[in-house]
Order: C-alpha cells, then structure tokens, then sequence
C-alpha cells in the first residue's frame, strides 16, 4: 500500500464543508471561484481516479491553516 498526500498553507476547508468538497460542481462558498477560478471539478474526478484504482481519499483542514489531502493506493 502506499500513501501519498498534498499540503499547503491556503485558506482551509471548514469541518462541515470536507465531505461536500469531493461531490461534482461543489465549492466552500462562491467567493472562492470568483477569486480562484475553477468550477468545483478537481476532487470529485481525484476520488474517481482513487477509486478506480482501489484507494481511499480524504482531507484534514483547518480554516485560515490550510490543508491536508490524502489518499492511499493498494
């Protein structure tokens, strides 16, 4: 099995919202395209490809401290 994961120091990801963010089209709130970009596609095609190849995805965030995606493949 290996893991893997992708850190940084942005804006972070409310607890309420870190489950939503891996659905398609969906953002934390419509602020964040309008100074980001992107239309809400990244994560959901990401958890396909996890998916796929029998992995898991999932995320560890703090507002204002950025975050912590990770996945795993086996």
């Amino acid at each position: 099995m290996y893991e893997f994961y992708v850190k940084d120091s942005g804006i972070g990801i409310s607890e309420d919202m870190q489950d939503e963010i891996f659905n398609r089209f969906t953002q934390t709130n419509e602020t964040i395209s309008e100074l980001y970009g992107g239309i809400g596609l990244g994560l959901s095609i990401s958890k396909a490809f996890v998916e796929l190849l029998g992995g898991k995805i999932w995320l560890k965030s703090k507002v204002g401290k950025g975050s912590k995606l990770l996945f795993y493949l086996a």
